[in-house]
């Protein structure tokens, strides 16, 4: 599934998977992985969690209207298959 997918879904994927880790670490066991390596509220740790929530807004967006650069390469390959 993922391995269709253009570079940037591929990043946006990844952001929102270590984001949704994250989350799991604070619910099971109280530790927020991004406080403790970058610190609390630090200007790092604003950053990251802002790359990672525009991430999840991307890939929001991507349910409802796909990507239009994946779906040219689905349809590129789609074209190759025809032809063989």
């Amino acid at each position: 599934m993922l391995k269709e997918k253009c570079v940037l879904c591929k990043v946006v994927c990844a952001l929102v998977i270590i984001g949704a880790l994250n989350w799991g670490l604070v619910g099971i066991a109280d530790y927020n992985l991004v406080d403790h390596i970058f610190g609390v509220e630090s200007v790092a740790s604003r950053i990251i969690y802002t790359v990672v929530g525009l991430a999840g807004l991307a890939m929001l967006v991507g349910f409802f209207k796909g990507c239009p650069k994946c779906r040219e390469c689905e349809v590129h390959e789609r074209h190759e298959r025809e032809i063989k």
